[in-house]
């Protein structure tokens, strides 16, 4: 029968991408992190790993048994921390979705910071503007922007934020300023290939809907800030992201309070059925303690 140093093993080999790597980790020769790893495939008459000389690659089966046994060992570990029994070091693989510009901004100056905290962590990012699904593309937590539709997952708000309308000022100096939808209608937009539909209010609070009227469209949020500082065109920013740029005046608020879906608070997402570790919970004060000076 196998035991739990087998599903450690079983753990080390696919966060580590390969025996060898995995053998390193934890400090074992390859040949025992190839026989724990085969008992196991035995013990439940499975394939659990593709495996060549150059890497290994989950199988359907391997892949739902990681999910489920990583987090069980996960619990058990901080169930061991708990009553002390375990070294108080955070460790393992934590897989992280979230929008460049949260990254970039925010995440990224401070990252050095929690490494040094939490050594022994290791972080997968996933930097995207695209939708992700965080439990098909197997992520431990997502970040995300705006009013949220999945009701499947786990849910903590980091911070308020709203998105607003901005350009710089050679954009505006050249084209205009606008203050009136049918004048903004006209103007150029840097969008998100997502953003094309504006819904708009006008001075009655009543909403229209036009499309957006653009050059280009970028699928990246931070390219789409240098594009607007650039004077490309009118963009929707989440405030946050933009706020030293606002401040330094290199960008302006147009037509303030005109956008009829502003509100957009930053989010902390995991998978409905995913237990609360302690790699979860260091990250979620990691990010919180990030957006601090807007509370």
């Amino acid at each position: 029968m196998y035991n739990l140093t087998d599903l450690e093993t079983f753990i080390a080999v696919v966060e580590n991408k390969g025996v060898l790597a995995a053998a390193r980790e934890q400090r074992l020769s390859p040949a025992t992190v190839s026989h724990r790893l085969s008992k196991l495939e035995r013990e439940l008459s499975t394939v659990l790993v593709f495996r060549d000389s150059r890497r290994v690659r989950l199988s359907p089966a391997g892949e739902l048994f990681y999910h489920r046994v990583g987090a069980i060992i996960e619990a058990l570990h901080d169930a061991e921390h708990s009553i002390g029994a375990r070294s108080s070091s955070v460790s393992g693989l934590l897989r992280v979705t979230m929008p460049p510009w949260v990254f970039s901004k925010y995440v990224m100056p401070k990252l050095t910071e929690f490494e040094t905290k939490y050594p022994a962590l290791k972080l997968d990012f996933l930097i995207t503007d695209h939708f992700v699904n965080v439990v098909d593309d197997a992520q431990d937590v997502a970040i995300r922007v705006g009013q949220l539709t999945d009701s499947g997952l786990l849910s903590r708000k980091i911070v308020n934020n709203s998105r607003i309308l901005c350009a710089a000022p050679s954009y505006i100096k050249k084209h205009g300023m606008p203050h009136t939808l049918s004048e903004l209608a006209e103007h150029y937009w840097v969008c998100l290939p997502w953003q094309r539909q504006l819904k708009l209010y006008d001075k009655n609070n009543k909403i229209h809907t036009f499309n957006a009227k653009t050059r280009f469209t970028i699928s990246n949020s931070d390219n789409m800030t240098q594009a607007a500082l650039a004077g490309h065109g009118i963009a929707i920013k989440s405030k946050i992201a933009i706020n030293d740029e606002l401040r330094a005046g290199n960008l302006v608020e147009v037509m303030p309070n005109a956008m009829a879906q502003s509100d957009a608070p930053v989010w902390f997402l995991r998978p409905q059925n995913s237990l609360t570790t302690r790699k979860t919970e260091v990250f979620y004060e990691f990010m919180k303690s990030l957006f601090t000076s807007y509370e």
